[in-house]
């Protein structure tokens, strides 16, 4: 972020409620009712949003939305298929959750908490990587969002 958006200052982490996390390959969130996704509050400059509009791909990849004074990107409606992402794409989320203070309960609770097995001896990539399986095997089985 801070590469992409030179002006842009951390906050702290911020709960979006009635929305859950998803992977087509990349990250995204949908509408599911009683369900929230925490990630990272950040405060952007007009130019910063410029930047991040291009990275994201907006408007033909995501969208933007806003909740109160809160914007996010979506991926819009004809946006890839859910898919699992890279294990070096769920590095990078995961290292952006630690800049936070949110941990691997926090990407459970974000997937709907799937369930997955996870054993304590398993490298936290992996265990993401399990959750992240197994809330798109559930999503994929008629799960309705």
């Amino acid at each position: 972020m801070r590469y992409r958006c030179p002006d842009a200052v951390q906050l702290h982490p911020f709960t979006l409620e009635n929305y859950q996390l998803v992977f087509r390959h990349y990250a995204d969130i949908i509408p599911v009712a009683g369900q929230s996704v925490t990630g990272g509050l950040w405060e952007i400059s007009e130019a910063d949003e410029g930047h991040l509009d291009l990275y994201e791909g907006y408007p033909t990849f995501y969208e933007k939305y806003y909740v109160d004074d809160i914007m996010f990107y979506r991926m819009c409606e004809n946006g890839r298929d859910f898919e699992l992402p890279t294990p070096g794409y769920l590095a990078a989320l995961l290292e952006g959750m630690d800049d936070f203070g949110l941990s691997i309960a926090d990407l459970n609770n974000n997937l709907g908490k799937p369930h997955a097995i996870i054993t304590e001896n398993e490298e936290r990539l992996q265990q993401a990587m399990k959750m992240v399986a197994a809330a798109q095997a559930h999503l994929m089985n008629g799960f309705e969002v």
